[in-house]
């Protein structure tokens, strides 16, 4: 199956430590991610460890695949959409942080492929929009 791509970009007007330590510290998770309520890990997130994903009453796991201080941050998802990774590569701007999203998501079959096409429930920019702008709001606590 082919997978299918797209790569967003933005800025968060805060330090690359700053974005990277919100992003990656799953007590804050919740604030940012869009639609998760809740959030469970077994202590720090490292390259490899799951963490459960709560979206409003529909549970995931994340599996953590890229996990680099302070540039890198990526999960593959395990359970509800199995062929979907996001990886997020932050970037030094001056007095601001450039968040770059890249979004995959590889079908397991042609029936997934299918579902994915007729019932599309995740919009992508949108999802990276309310990424962008809960981290905004964030760091300007």
């Amino acid at each position: 199956m082919r997978t299918e791509t797209l790569i967003l970009s933005g800025a968060v007007p805060a330090p690359i430590n700053r974005v990277f330590n919100l992003m990656t510290d799953p007590a804050q998770i919740p604030d940012w991610l869009p639609r998760c309520s809740n959030v469970h890990s077994e202590g720090p997130l490292r390259k490899g460890s799951r963490v459960k994903v709560n979206f409003n009453g529909r549970a995931t796991q994340f599996e953590i695949v890229d996990l680099t201080a302070p540039t890198t941050f990526g999960w593959a998802d395990r359970e509800a959409r199995v062929g979907s990774r996001v990886f997020f590569h932050l970037q030094f701007s001056g007095g601001q942080t450039q968040l770059t999203m890249k979004s995959l998501w590889t079908p397991q079959s042609w029936r997934d492929w299918l579902a994915g096409k007729l019932f599309r429930r995740r919009n992508v920019r949108k999802f990276f929009d309310g990424v962008l702008q809960n981290l905004r709001k964030l760091v300007t606590r």
